[in-house]
Formats: structure tokens, C-alpha cells, sequence
């Protein structure tokens, strides 16, 4: 007889399995102990517990009794529907001889092993329902019995208290690093790190504290408005930096145009947009929040999990709005410290063309009056020679005026100090401009300080380039999918990649031989190349490169 059949030995194993579940303070350590004891306890085979998310489907669903091989056979965890949403709908327990048999029951998906008795145990916390218990196959083929079940309740009053430990310890340890991570990020604001440095810090304490697989911090293209990640964090996302993301239907996107946060369980099940980035693994569990409050919105900080991981909790949501209000006031401070650098520079300038005029040029004036005055008697060789004297001057009077004019504040339209529109700007529209006769939006990425390292006659053949680049692709590639990629360091490197069919051989190269051009007018070279030879579907890499002048473009 097993030792399980006779009152004393049930209760002492009860008693063992409610003090080992008490000490558990990981909760999802907790969890599993759960399911392991209620096994052991009920002689079950197979055992899962199924917690509810805020939708009351389920969001986690934990198994013990299959291998790994098994459950990557069987496919995606239930969400609640059969008879484990009858416990959903119904939180009573639950004993059934045939799973298969009950009215509600939808059967197995493919690969599932066979599973007959069962009982269900409902779990509650402060009499909220968490989640539900199911035990399936009583070894020995009979059915779980009436003291099985008052055992699992019993069990289940355990693990309420359990749970709710575990829970408060695992908010209390959130707390703690959350509390870490505000003191860096505050300590690196107040040190007036640059916005770039400040923002890489906070999408990495963010990834930490939220236990997230990738956070994402995009901010707006100061011209064009387009969204561009300016930080990443996880699953390789950090390379992918300067990417310009769509203009619309992403999650960054829409919260950045209405200024309202989104928590999702599952992005890939919420019709409301879908991802910027392509990633490795899939996305479930998704955070989005926008820097600043509605209509003054700085950019959004994203967070995400892999799907299958647990959604986030509230306490996580609240850390990640926090984080998301930190960053929104390091890119104000950033903003302020601009403002009052670029006050202090009109100033400066103000009173250099002030002592400029009332100063140099008064001198170089009353000079030049006296060099005239001195030649009128002077000998005729001397006379020249002064006369000469007098005519540079004028020319440097001419130069220190044009200087001034430079150095009044405001901008004029088309004049000396007409604002420029930064390179990064002008391919954004570029690109924007050629996805009507591309049929789709190309992938855009920068890397490197583009604006401030490429002088406007270079930026002059970009342009020009991308624009041709991108002509091609849509006349004669058939691509799906196309890329440009543009990267300033030592050498600037334009590259325009598509997925089409290659260039055809009787197609004109006038186009090509132009681009050629112009890189040899810079001393750069310029080559094209199929991306998969010997493909269906070979496409194309287009790579224009230049050198960048050592000492950065002059000053506009």
C-alpha cells in the first residue's frame, strides 16, 4: 500500500510540502514547488499551474511532468480556453474521470500526450482569484478522490500566503534597484552628462530593473519629425542606433503622435500597430511610454520581453513611466543648456561685431585718411606705393564689415547665416520621397555624426546619390525590400541594399556611371555587387565611399 493511502502519512507529507513552498521568497521558485508538491501529494503525473494575467485569460502557464522536447512539440502555452477556463470562469475545484468527456472540453493539439482523470484547484490571494492548479493521469489508472481534493486545498491555502510573499519580496528587490538605478541616472543629469549618455543610461538601468529583454529609447528627427533610435539595449539591438524608424503603424510611433502610454501582454496579438525593428527572437510582453506629457512629447521609451516570458507587472509599468519622466527631463535640461550655450555665443558675437566696428574699423578709417593725405606730397613713386596702402585697407575695412554682418544675430533667409539643413534631414526626405515608386518604405540607418562631420559639397553628391540609388531600385530591381545606410567615421559610406532580381543586362548604366562619377570627383570609389549570386532572387549592394577631410567640414 503506498504510504500516501493512510491519514498520518498524507498529513506529514502536507506539512513537509507547506514548509518547503513557505520558504521559497523567489516566486517563480515558489510556483514550480507548487506544482511539484501538489504532484507528489495527489500521485499525479503531470502537473501545470496556470496564472491569470489582467485580462483574466492566462498569462503564464507552468508545466512539470513533460520534457523539453514535448512541450516544443505541443506548441503555445493554452490561454484558458476548455476545461482550464472552466476553473477561469467557474474558480470552484474540479474533478473529472474523463477530460475528454466534459462538455467544454476542445480536446488536444497535435503531439499532446494522453490525459484522462484530472482535478483543477482554483488559487487565490486576498481572496483574488491568481491563477488555478491542474493535476492530470493518477498514476495506477483510478480517479483523484474527495481526499485528494482537501488535500489540494489545503495546499492551496499554503501557497496563497506563499505566493503573496514571494510577490511582496520580489516588489520589495524591484524597489531596491529601482531606487539604484534613479539615484545614477539623477546623479548623471545633474552632472550635465551629455542627452546621448544619459539616455543610453537610462534604457540600460530600465532593461535591468524591468527584467527586460530589449529597451529602446527614439527620439524625433529635429527636421523632419521621423523617429530615429537613439539608444538600445538587448537582443542586438544596440548596432541598430541611428535606424529611422516608419513614419506610422509602429507602436514608438503611435505613442509618440498621442502621447499615451501602451502595456500590452502580447504586441504580436494587439492589432492596435506591430514592431519598428526586426528581431531575432519574438516579442510578447511590451511597455511603451512617451518622454513628456501630451503635446510636449520628447521621443518614447520602449520595453520588451521575449514571447512565452511573464507580462509585466504594475510595479514594473510604474518604474518604467519613471524612467521615461527622467529621460523627458534629461532632454529638457539638455535643451535648456543649448539654449543658454547659444544665448551666451549671440551675445559674444554681438559685442566681437560691436569693438569690430566702433573699434577696428574707426582706426583702419581714420589710417587710410591719412595715408591719402600724406600722398598728395609725396614724390610720384611714393605716391603710388601709399595710393596702394590706401586700397588694401579699403579692402580690409570691406572684410571686417562682411565679418560683422556674419556675426549679427538672427538668421536671414538665403543670406551668410541662413540656417542648413543637416544631410540627415535632406536623405530622410529622400528616402520618404522614393517609397511611392518603390511600392514600400525603405529601411533607413545613420551611424556616426553625420551632420557635423560631412561638409555640404559632399552632402551635395549624398543626396544626389541616394536619390539615384533609389530611382534604380524602383525602375528596374522588382525588389520587396530595400535599405540605405549611411555611416560617417574616416570615410563616409553610402550603402543601398535591395532583395530584387538584380540589374538586367540590356538596362541603360548612365545612372551608374554618374554615381561613378561623382565618387571620383571626391577621390572616393564606388562599386556595385549582387547580394546572392547564384540566387532566384540575387539583389543588389550598391557601396558609394568617399574620405572626410581630417579636421571636419568649415564651419557653416
Amino acid at each position: 500500500m503506498d504510504r500516501r493511502d493512510t491519514p498520518r502519512d498524507r498529513t506529514d507529507l502536507l506539512l513537509e510540502a507547506v514548509v518547503t513552498v513557505s520558504r521559497g521568497l523567489d516566486l517563480e521558485t515558489v510556483l514550480h514547488h507548487i506544482v511539484e508538491t501538489a504532484i507528489e501529494l495527489v500521485d499525479a503525473r503531470y502537473g501545470a499551474l496556470g496564472v491569470l494575467g489582467d485580462d483574466g485569460r492566462i498569462a503564464r502557464f507552468l508545466t512539470v511532468g513533460l520534457s523539453d522536447e514535448q512541450i516544443a512539440a505541443i506548441g503555445p502555452y493554452p490561454t484558458g480556453h476548455g476545461v482550464l477556463g472552466e476553473l477561469i470562469r467557474h474558480p470552484v475545484p474540479l474533478r473529472l474521470h474523463d477530460l475528454s468527456a466534459h462538455p467544454v472540453s476542445v480536446g488536444f493539439p497535435a503531439h499532446h500526450p494522453p490525459m484522462h482523470t484530472f482535478v483543477g484547484m482554483p488559487l487565490r490571494v486576498h481572496g483574488a482569484p491568481f491563477g488555478n492548479l491542474y493535476l492530470t493521469d493518477k498514476r495506477g489508472g483510478g480517479d483523484f478522490t474527495a481526499e485528494d481534493e482537501r488535500v489540494l486545498e489545503a495546499l492551496a491555502s499554503a501557497a496563497s500566503v506563499a505566493m503573496e510573499n514571494a510577490r511582496l519580496y520580489d516588489v520589495a528587490q524591484l524597489r531596491e534597484r529601482w531606487a539604484r538605478a534613479n539615484d545614477r541616472i539623477s546623479r548623471q543629469v545633474l552632472a550635465g552628462s551629455s542627452p546621448d549618455d544619459v539616455l543610453r543610461l537610462i534604457g540600460s538601468q530600465a532593461r535591468e530593473v524591468a527584467d527586460a529583454d530589449l529597451t529602446a529609447v527614439t527620439v524625433p528627427d529635429p527636421d523632419t519629425g521621423r523617429l530615429v533610435l537613439q539608444t538600445a539595449s538587448g537582443l542586438g539591438a544596440e548596432d541598430r542606433a541611428g535606424s529611422v524608424l516608419s513614419a506610422d503603424g509602429t507602436f514608438a510611433a503611435l505613442t509618440f503622435r498621442t502621447g499615451v502610454p501602451m502595456v500590452t501582454d502580447d504586441a504580436t496579438k494587439d492589432e492596435r500597430a506591430e514592431f519598428a525593428l526586426d528581431l531575432p527572437v519574438e516579442l510578447g510582453p511590451l511597455a511603451v511610454w512617451p518622454l513628456g506629457e501630451q503635446g510636449k512629447v520628447r521621443g518614447v521609451l520602449a520595453a520588451a520581453r521575449a514571447r512565452g516570458r511573464p507580462p509585466f507587472s504594475s510595479v514594473v509599468v510604474e518604474a518604467l513611466g519613471a524612467f521615461a519622466a527622467q529621460a523627458a527631463v534629461a532632454l529638457e535640461l539638455a535643451e535648456g543648456r543649448a539654449d543658454a550655450e547659444r544665448l551666451v555665443l549671440l551675445r559674444d558675437r554681438e559685442r566681437i561685431a560691436r569693438d569690430l566696428h566702433d573699434l577696428a574699423i574707426q582706426r583702419l578709417y581714420a589710417t587710410g585718411l591719412s595715408l591719402q593725405r600724406v600722398a598728395r606730397t609725396a614724390p610720384p613713386e611714393v605716391a603710388e606705393r601709399l595710393a596702394t596702402a590706401v586700397e588694401e585697407v579699403d579692402e580690409t575695412i570691406a572684410l571686417v564689415r562682411t565679418t560683422i554682418y556674419r556675426l549679427q544675430p538672427g538668421e536671414r533667409p538665403g543670406g551668410a547665416h541662413a540656417r542648413r539643413i543637416g544631410l540627415r534631414s535632406r536623405v530622410i526626405t529622400e528616402v520618404d520621397a522614393a517609397a511611392a515608386p518603390l511600392g514600400f518604405g525603405a529601411r533607413l540607418r545613420f551611424e556616426g555624426a553625420v551632420d557635423t562631420l560631412v561638409p555640404p559639397e559632399v552632402a551635395h553628391h549624398v543626396v544626389a546619390v541616394v536619390r539615384e540609388a533609389l530611382s534604380n531600385v524602383a525602375r528596374h530591381a522588382s525588389a520587396s525590400r530595400a535599405e540605405v545606410r549611411l555611416a560617417a567615421a574616416g570615410d563616409l559610406v553610402l550603402t543601398v541594399t535591395d532583395d530584387g532580381t538584380g540589374l538586367p543586362p540590356g538596362v541603360s548604366r548612365s545612372g551608374l556611371r554618374n554615381l561613378a562619377r561623382r565618387a571620383e570627383e571626391l577621390g572616393g570609389t564606388f562599386v556595385v555587387e549582387p547580394v546572392s549570386p547564384g540566387a532566384d532572387r540575387v539583389g543588389t549592394r550598391l557601396v558609394w565611399r568617399v574620405s572626410l577631410p581630417a579636421d571636419g567640414p568649415p564651419p557653416a
